[in-house]
């Protein structure tokens, strides 16, 4: 079938797919920025392919598609929790006095760094992240739509909230753990939603930021190009470029402790750093998870921390495939998103998606205990 040619929710697609585009974007001369990069800015975005190619998933595991009851599953813990979920929302907004999404439709301007009580925020986008991961697993064990209505009461709030990575990282979530727990999506399906969303990216950035052609020094003979495929190339390209900076720069490897910052509550945080030097253009500050490990622990470090991470998503697959429970798939499916969006910023040590591991550990020994 369809389906099986491209095991889209193994953990080295994961790594593969994005690095893969990210090299043949830097092939494309379709921007007035191309240039030739530092062969140290080559060796870096060569380590997640070499890693991911040298850690494999057993080939003995087997993808079985099966339905398992939730015998201990407790709905009064479920609607307990659900509840924590909403008063951590609702505590958020009164703090605030305002919600982000309302305000930028009223103002023009969402105020989005300032809303929310600064620490509970994260860990609240964390926890619903992690909560209506769960739900969808009691869906598919239960069909009931009411744990449908509780994911899209979710994606309301992320909206609300205008935490788009949170939106992005539920929606993959989601999309593997129907993958292994149900069935992989038919790779036309996947690619007509992939598309969809590539399209509504290309409009939102489009209202956001202004011309993207303009901006990403677009060449005339390929204005013709669509601007959701701009969009995207943009952010696959100048994460590099950005990269490249740092490497010319020489100044990198400070073992300062910066590429820890982001799991630390937002109170507890220095003072973010204004520096734009090393941003080929302003409006693109993806740094990829390789540049902060890079400018802390230089190119050894990177090198450490990739090795870490490919494995352990790789050993968080088999366990998932071999147990088939919530909390092994959880983990799994958060350790999944952060790698296949490496390339945008490192999610490995990045709070609001990082701590749904905590969560769904917590989520799994009050609601399920284990099946």
């Amino acid at each position: 079938m369809a389906y099986n040619k491209i095991k889209y929710y193994k953990p080295n697609f994961a790594f593969l797919a994005p690095w893969i585009l990210l090299y043949l974007f830097q092939l494309l001369p379709i921007t007035h920025y191309n240039r030739e990069l530092d062969p140290i800015t080559i060796q870096l975005i060569t380590l997640p392919l070499a890693m991911s190619l040298i850690f494999l998933p057993n080939r003995s595991i087997q993808k079985r598609f099966e339905i398992r009851s939730l015998k201990r599953f407790k709905q009064y813990k479920y609607n307990l929790a659900l509840i924590v979920c909403y008063a951590l929302f609702l505590v958020n907004f009164a703090f605030s006095g305002f919600l982000p999404f309302i305000r930028l439709i009223i103002s023009g301007d969402s105020n989005y760094f300032d809303y929310g009580i600064k620490g509970l925020n994260g860990l609240f986008y964390a926890y619903a992240n992690a909560f209506g991961v769960l739900s969808y697993y009691i869906f598919i064990h239960e069909k009931r739509k009411k744990y449908l209505y509780v994911i899209l009461s979710i994606f309301v709030i992320f909206l609300l909230c205008m935490t788009r990575q949170n939106i992005i990282s539920l929606i993959v979530e989601i999309a593997i753990l129907h993958s292994i727990c149900a069935k992989p999506i038919n790779n036309f399906k996947l690619a007509t939603y992939i598309i969809i969303l590539l399209i509504g990216f290309g409009i939102l950035g489009e209202s956001r930021s202004g011309d993207i052609r303009e901006i990403m020094g677009l060449k005339p003979e390929f204005y013709w190009l669509p601007n959701s495929f701009i969009w995207i190339y943009s952010y696959f390209f100048f994460n590099v470029l950005n990269l490249d900076n740092i490497v010319t720069s020489g100044h990198y490897a400070l073992f300062d402790l910066s590429s820890l910052n982001s799991l630390l509550p937002s109170f507890l945080r220095g003072n973010p750093s204004d520096d734009l030097s090393s941003l080929e253009v302003v409006n693109f500050t993806i740094s990829s998870y390789i540049q902060p490990i890079f400018i802390d622990f230089g190119f050894w470090g990177v090198l450490i921390i990739t090795l870490v991470v490919v494995y352990l998503t790789v050993k968080a697959y088999e366990i998932a495939m071999k147990r088939k429970n919530f909390q092994a798939i959880g983990i799994y499916v958060v350790l999944f998103f952060c790698a296949s969006f490496s390339f945008f910023i490192n999610f490995w040590f990045y709070l609001p998606i990082i701590f749904q591991i905590p969560f769904i550990l917590l989520l799994n020994k009050f609601i399920i205990k284990n099946e």
